[in-house]
Formats: structure tokens, sequence, C-alpha cells
């Protein structure tokens, strides 16, 4: 009983931390007002006409449309996009035989047992991400958007498993990615490769993007970026709508979930002990 008390505070702490970084998200959001392009442009060069280039760093919310002139292209659906993350996936099962012991239920003492089963498990092949400077245009105008340690928020264009049975050639291509695999190591007797899992997220062109950052020109123009000093930088497909009631959905879920695993969990231990 103690350790499903164990568990449920476990479970509780989980879930207060759920709440409190939705909280900050919220708080976050709600205290930035949206800027347009273009009146952030004119604030710009006014202080740069006051007090130097260089000088403008203001905490900013911004929306609009995503452009880029050289965009990358994404590796495994081969998309358009300013930002991807994928990955490929070993998926194998093997055979095991472990040894365990336990209490015997007729004589009391502890004893040794083995048991075999079958197990499945993963291992990563490849992953990488790679982001690029983009525009983002609104009606007023556009601003440079630098991606560089914002938690960004994607699509999934590319979520697929090819069972081994599917490979052919000693290697595995899946649009520009291709892996030999000569590099792996080979199926032993007790473990066999079921097949690979590819996953690919992105952030196209021409949707709809918000962004909460700082509006910079210390790189010499005017640009979104990571805040210089602590911030949410934060790049989304969501709406500020989408991005709020979600904010609220895991607080509200958060902390009376962590309330109430944090009850059971006390009372578990205490009857324990009773």
């Amino acid at each position: 009983m103690i350790i499903i008390g164990i568990i449920a505070i476990i479970a509780a702490i989980v879930l207060f931390v759920w709440y409190s970084r939705s909280k900050t998200r919220l708080e976050e959001i709600s205290s930035v007002e949206t800027s347009t392009l273009g009146s952030l442009q004119e604030i710009c060069r006014g202080v740069a006409e006051e007090i130097g280039s260089g000088s403008f760093d203001q905490k900013v919310e911004v929306k609009g449309i995503i452009e880029c002139d050289q965009p990358l292209e994404s590796e495994l659906a081969k998309e358009p996009c300013v930002h991807y993350t994928m990955t490929v996936q070993r998926k194998w099962e093997e055979d095991y035989e472990e040894t365990y012991t336990e209490k015997d239920s007729q004589t009391g003492e502890m004893v040794q047992k083995t048991r075999q089963g079958t197990r499945q498990g993963s291992d990563t092949v490849s992953r990488n991400a790679r982001s690029t400077t983009f525009t983002v245009r609104d009606d007023t105008g556009t601003i440079l958007v630098d991606p560089d340690g914002a938690e960004i928020d994607t699509e999934q264009v590319v979520d697929r498993f090819e069972p081994q049975t599917a490979v052919s050639g000693g290697k595995i291509s899946f649009g520009s990615f291709s892996f030999s695999l000569g590099n792996m190591a080979p199926d032993t007797g007790r473990r066999r490769t079921l097949g690979y899992h590819f996953r690919e997220h992105i952030l196209p062109l021409q949707r709809p993007v918000y962004i909460l950052g700082a509006a910079s020109d210390r790189s010499g123009q005017l640009m979104v970026q990571k805040p210089s000093e602590s911030g949410k930088y934060l790049i989304s497909l969501k709406s500020e709508e989408e991005l709020v009631a979600s904010a609220k959905t895991g607080m509200t879920w958060g902390l009376y979930g962590a309330i109430a695993c944090g009850i059971l969990g006390i009372l578990f231990i205490i009857l324990h002990f009773i």
C-alpha cells in the first residue's frame, strides 16, 4: 500500500509541475499586447534616431504569415519549411530470460525463479533538426524572425512505419534520407528488427503564426529573437486563443489532479502504518 501512496505522491508532483508551467505560459501570453509589424518598425526607427541603432529591445507578441525566399526542404517529406525535426527509430523485439526472487506462498522463504518472454523496444537510428531565419508579414509590414532558441509548435507531416521486410539493398531510404544498415550491429539470435519508424514535424510556409519573444535591432536590423534575459520565446501555428485555452486546461487538470493524487497518496501512506 505504501508503494501506491508513493506513486500517487510522485504523480501529484508531476501534475503540479504541469499546472505551474501552464500558469506561467498563460501569464506570459496575457501580459503582452499584440503589436502590428508596422508600428514596431516605426518605434524602432524612433529609438534609433534618438539614442542610436542597436538600442531597441522590447518584449513583443506578433502575428502574421510565414514567408521565406530561401526555405529549407524537410528531409523526409521534402516539404518547403523554415524549421523541421526528424527522427528514425529502429523497432525490435527480443527473447529474454531473467532471474528474480519472491516469497514462497507455502514456506514463506525467498526463492529464486526464472521467467522467459518477449519484449519490444527501439533505438534511434537518426535524429536531425534545422531552422532558418524567416519573415512574418501582416497587413502593416514585415519583420525578420530568428527561430534559434525558440519553443516551436509544429505540425506532423510524416508518421510512418516501414517493416523490415520492405527494406532492400542494405539501406533504408525515405525522401532525401538514406542510411546504410552496415553501420548497425546485426540482429542477434535473441533480438530481431521489426522495422523502422519515420517521424517528421515542420513549420511550413504561408501559414498563420503566433510569436512571443523579443524584438531587437542589436544585430543591425530589427528582428524577433530569443529574449536576452529570462522570458518565453514561443513560435506556434496555434492561434493565441488556442494557446490560452490549452494553458487554462493544463492549469485546471494539473491543479485538481495534483490535489487529488496528493490526498490519495497521503491516505495510502497513513493506512499502511495503521
